[in-house]
């Protein structure tokens, strides 16, 4: 599965390429790929330093910061995502960075691992 996301997010990444610098020119392509990279930087670590400030609010407070730890692994995908160039991993890496998305995955990725689990 891994490798097939390794041949076809290339692909897919490149036939975007080139429809969006055909229509709009290499430059201004070039330049939308800094933005979103920029933005992503941005907004990745401002949400990074409120999560950290959570997990130790909470564990000061002795409660477990599990929201923070999955909203940590998240934040790293999404990060991760945007800073790799190419329209097809921001949307994905924007997404993520969304809470919507992140509920919905982590309850998808919940009963997958409980359907699995015997007892």
């Amino acid at each position: 599965m891994i490798f097939l996301a390794f041949i076809i997010i290339p692909i897919i990444e490149i036939s975007i390429f080139i429809t969006i610098g055909s229509s709009i020119g290499i430059l201004n392509t070039i330049a939308i790929i800094l933005t979103t990279a920029l933005v992503g930087i941005f907004l990745v670590r401002r949400q990074g330093v409120k999560l950290l400030f959570d997990a130790q609010r909470n564990l000061s407070q002795g409660v477990m910061p599990t929201e923070e730890i999955k909203g940590g692994i998240f934040l790293l995908v999404s990060g991760l995502l945007l800073i790799t160039p190419g329209f097809f991993t921001d949307c994905i890496g924007f997404a993520v960075f969304l809470k919507p998305v992140q509920n919905l995955i982590s309850g998808l990725a919940k009963k997958f691992f409980n359907s699995r689990i015997r007892y």
